[in-house]
């Protein structure tokens, strides 16, 4: 019975002292509870000023997005518009090089014909001057007046008058340039133009002859003279 007692008054002394510990405990609680409610308010501010934040900050992300895409849809507009132009450019210079490469092809046909032309224009005029003879170093002014009569005379003075049985005929004598420059110190030549290119053919025969025979060709006056026939200058730089 005594240790039961004693049990039961320890019991009421625990249960005392834990109705006495409760007020305290109830006090720590409330504190506690009040942190908690404090800290989960505090966190929930954080929550919104960062949802707040995120809002200004996708907001902000949003108009640069739709400023960004803005800027490359015009960079788009601009590129599409140069690679039209690009593509116009090389059209252009693909037809251009079309064309230039036709007209190579003309030119060239033109430069040939051309040639074929400035042949046919030399042989005519050639074939015009089978008649002439050219005669170089003549004194000027000694034909005189009347340079057909003169030189009909002359020829087979200065050649020999058993080379030329027939008397030449002689269509028209002149100077060229037909006109003398000032202060020129050689004599012009001459050209002398015969009916028949026979009488020119006589005529350089027998002076290349006589050149070969006696050296050179001198005038009655003592002046040396030489014949040539008269060739259009495009078969003279052919024949140099």
């Amino acid at each position: 019975l005594m240790k039961v007692e004693t049990m039961r008054e320890r019991f009421y002394k625990l249960d005392f002292l834990s109705r006495e510990a409760t007020p305290s405990e109830t006090s720590s609680e409330h504190n506690m509870a009040t942190t908690e409610q404090g800290e989960e308010e505090g966190n929930n501010a954080i929550l919104r000023e960062i949802k707040r934040g995120n809002e200004a900050l996708s907001q902000k992300l949003d108009t640069k997005t739709a400023e960004i895409n803005q800027a490359i849809l015009g960079l788009r507009s601009s590129i599409d518009g140069l690679g039209s132009r690009v593509t116009e450019a090389e059209e252009r210079i693909s037809s251009a090089e079309d064309k230039l490469s036709e007209l190579n092809s003309h030119v060239l046909g033109l430069l040939k014909e051309r040639a074929s032309l400035v042949d046919k224009v030399d042989q005519l005029e050639n074939q015009s001057r089978r008649n002439n003879i050219r005669i170089v170093n003549l004194k000027e002014g000694v034909e005189g007046a009347d340079p057909v009569r003169f030189f009909t005379d002359w020829i087979p003075t200065v050649l020999g008058q058993q080379n030329f049985p027939k008397p030449l005929v002689i269509e028209r004598v002149h100077r060229s340039p037909t006109f003398r420059q000032p202060g020129a110190k050689r004599p012009r030549p001459i050209l002398v133009r015969f009916l028949s290119y026979l009488d020119r053919d006589r005529i350089l025969q027998t002076a290349a002859t006589v050149s070969r025979e006696k050296g050179e060709l001198l005038t009655p006056d003592g002046s040396t003279v030489m014949f040539f026939p008269d060739l259009s200058a495009n078969l003279v730089k052919r024949r140099r």
